[in-house]
């Protein structure tokens, strides 16, 4: 397998309490000098240090001194707002979030004439821009949602692969499995942030009707009342504004703090340190170490677990015209572990890496880093995480998880984008009825088939368990991936795509647990006997769920 480059010793930045002032490009250069040396040709190089700086002290202020404690505030209650503060418009739905809120609010003004407001724009970590990838059925999907044509769509389409693999380190595991390849289920790449910038464009050409974008505005709390809801929002130097809706959607991502008070105000327990590179210059072949723009590179290894935590990679090619080609290192892990989360750090092991994951030209440089801290829920194999309140909804990574299906998952905008016209078609049936209880919102935000991948959780399995061996995530993963050659190309489809259907998930674990007996004690070091019965029992309960039916698909 490829080598993997030595790793330097390097203390991870930690804040001063009360720090609120970003270091200067010097302090980044002597504790980063690759990731500084790294973003050498990127325009506005020590802007982008600051932003992932402030991602990783914002993260860290809320971890290491709150601890992940439950919330004091509320993010909704029941009742009217202060007393003196009258709305200032009327929409049938306002949404809070980044580019997730702002693709399913543009679908439902577009596709069915909803009057909509999106607050907020997107995260530090740049959700809107990049490759989404997808299969040719969610193509025609999204052209189907009512928000983009289907020229539209075809123009932004960069890339088309012959398939995507899966490759996990081997050196060490038990289980050996070759290159597990997959066609028609993420061989489509499309350019997200001209995607967004289409949507943004159709809600400002919308204005007339009622609809509005208002970027500089960041949600505050949610009044929810018997005929309404009525948001806050707070801009410029603290500025407070009121909105009505008949509907409050949330997509601002896993660990909201409306997602936080859903579920009895726990932060989520699950996070995925990720960063990258959308660059040009890297040497073009088919080998390991090149950059192959006919193949998406969906989860690789090159190493075994080291300090607490399973360094995964992914790739995919964006124009071979322009050279746009992007990777990301990242890993799963739970907020309370001994892993070093910070970003800067993990920046650091990337471009200490990257020469022996992908070979640079003489011409390689950054065109933009990509970073985020992806949060999903604890225990995610468990199918009742509350998603709904009367007149509120989750939607986007904040009601799937980041780590909802793993091979593959779609997270954030991405997600939204595969999701539009059947979300923008419930959400517009409950408007049209009337409906704004917690059940029918539910349904709204149900992914079907997905709930049978989520409750797998295949992303717990991607993280060291306390004490096992270095090379047990490897070992296992592979299992799963050698299990996988038995199943038909529909079936492995089903797997990458997060939906995994009864009978794909019944012959994927039996052949898994033949190939691999000590997959019931891997289960075991991550749950505990306890949540090894727990997992067990939330599989079952999704299976039936999904067997019993559920609403179709509007659309």
């Amino acid at each position: 397998m490829v080598a993997t480059a030595p790793t330097k010793s390097l203390p991870s930045f930690k804040a001063a309490p009360g720090a609120g002032v970003a270091p200067d490009l010097a302090h980044f250069r002597r504790r980063y000098p690759e990731t500084v040396a790294g973003f050498g040709a990127l325009p506005r190089r020590e802007q982008w240090l600051r932003r992932i700086w402030e991602l990783e002290t914002a993260w860290r202020a809320d971890w290491e001194t709150r601890g992940g404690a439950r919330e004091s505030g509320e993010a909704f209650v029941r009742g009217a707002p202060p007393a003196g503060r009258e709305a200032e418009g009327e929409f049938d739905v306002v949404y809070a979030g980044g580019a997730a809120a702002l693709l399913h609010a543009a679908a439902l003004a577009c596709a069915h004439g909803r009057r909509v407001l999106v607050l907020g724009g997107a995260r530090a970590g740049g959700e809107s821009g990049g490759v989404w990838n997808f299969s040719e059925d969610e193509v025609e999907e999204l052209a189907g949602a009512g928000l983009f044509t289907r020229e539209e769509v075809a123009a932004a389409v960069v890339n088309r692969y012959r398939g995507g693999f899966v490759k996990f380190h081997d050196a060490s595991s038990r289980v050996k499995a070759e290159p597990l390849w997959v066609s028609g289920a993420l061989d489509v790449a499309l350019d997200g942030e001209r995607l967004t910038a289409l949507a943004a464009g159709r809600l400002e050409r919308l204005a007339a009707k009622g609809c509005a974008v208002m970027k500089e505005l960041r949600f505050v709390r949610a009044y929810v009342e018997a005929g309404r809801v009525t948001v806050e929002a707070e801009g410029a130097g603290g500025a407070r504004r009121f909105f009505a809706a008949r509907l409050f959607a949330d997509a601002s991502g896993a660990d909201s703090p409306v997602a936080r008070q859903l579920n009895g105000g726990a932060a989520s327990a699950r996070v995925r340190p990720s960063v990258g590179t959308v660059a040009r210059g890297f040497a073009r072949g088919a080998g390991r170490d090149e950059a192959d723009f006919g193949a998406g590179e969906i989860l690789v290894s090159t190493e075994d677990a080291c300090a607490h935590r399973q360094l995964l990679w992914e790739a995919f090619a964006g124009s071979p015209a322009r050279g746009d080609y992007t990777t990301r290192l990242f890993f799963h892990d739970t907020t309370d572990s001994p892993a070093d989360k910070s970003l800067l750090a993990l920046f650091e092991r990337y471009f200490e890496s990257l020469p022996a994951y992908k070979r640079r030209g003489a011409g390689w440089r950054v065109e933009r880093p990509v970073f985020d801290y992806a949060h999903a829920p604890r225990e995610v194999w468990r199918s009742r995480r509350r998603v709904t309140s009367e007149r509120v909804m989750l939607l986007g990574e904040a009601a799937c998880g980041a780590a909802g299906a793993a091979l593959g998952g779609p997270g954030g905008a991405c997600a939204a984008a595969r999701e539009l016209r059947r979300v923008a078609g419930r959400t517009d049936a409950a408007l049209s009825c009337g409906a704004s209880d917690a059940e029918t919102l539910a349904a709204v935000c149900d992914g079907g088939s997905a709930r049978v991948a989520r409750a797998l959780g295949l992303a717990e399995f991607m993280r060291p368990a306390a004490g096992g061996a270095p090379h047990a995530v490897n070992e296992t993963l592979n299992a799963l991936m050698a299990a996988m050659f038995d199943l038909d190309e529909r079936e492995r489809r089903e797997v990458f795509r997060g939906h995994v259907s009864t009978g794909v998930l019944r012959r994927l674990l039996a052949r898994t647990a033949r190939l691999y007996p000590r997959i019931f004690a891997r289960v075991r070091e991550h749950f505990g006997a306890r949540g090894a019965l727990c997992w067990v029992a939330g599989v079952a309960e999704a299976v039936w769920s999904e067997r019993k039916g559920g609403v179709k698909d509007e659309g």
